[in-house]
């Protein structure tokens, strides 16, 4: 506030991957902050992180995400109306956050985003012999069932909140 944002009429918060989480966590205390009169909205890009299990079944992202929750003690700065909810792994993720967020709040995010099929899809992990692992460098070279997977993916209901 001290270097001039008291007096900004519009402000945006954004950010981008783990920045774009942020800026949705971090939305409603940045609007909070400033004057009444300051139009607030914010951006998430390429935020969305997919709470989905991956090609073997597992949920290696959430496991990560659950790491990070609870060593940066995070829970405390999510929605206490997730929070009363869920719990706050299941909190951080943009499909249950964003229906307790009140600021204006947009997400952009690729519909095949590349980091997300090959971290969190089809990590080495739960990918052991490879079998996804020519795919994860050209799409062009998907088998049909690995196809029928992705469109499993993205006809997901955790998209009807978008």
């Amino acid at each position: 506030m001290s270097k001039g944002m008291c007096y900004a009429s519009h402000a945006l918060l954004s950010g981008c991957s783990t920045g774009g989480v942020a800026s949705i966590i971090h939305c409603d205390e940045f609007q909070g902050l400033m004057p009444r009169r300051t139009t607030i909205k914010c951006l998430a890009d390429a935020g969305l992180f997919l709470d989905v299990a991956d090609v073997a079944g597992g949920y290696s992202l959430r496991s990560f995400f659950n790491g990070v929750v609870n060593l940066q003690g995070v829970a405390r700065s999510l929605p206490a109306a997730c929070i009363n909810r869920m719990d706050a792994t299941s909190c951080f993720f943009p499909q249950n956050l964003l229906p307790h967020i009140y600021t204006p709040t947009f997400v952009l995010n690729a519909a095949y985003d590349i980091w997300q099929l090959q971290e969190s899809l089809a990590p080495r992990r739960a990918d052991p012999q490879g079998y996804w692992q020519q795919y994860k460098m050209n799409y062009v070279n998907c088998n049909a069932g690995q196809v029928r997977f992705l469109q499993g993916i993205t006809q997901g209901s955790y998209l009807d909140f978008i």
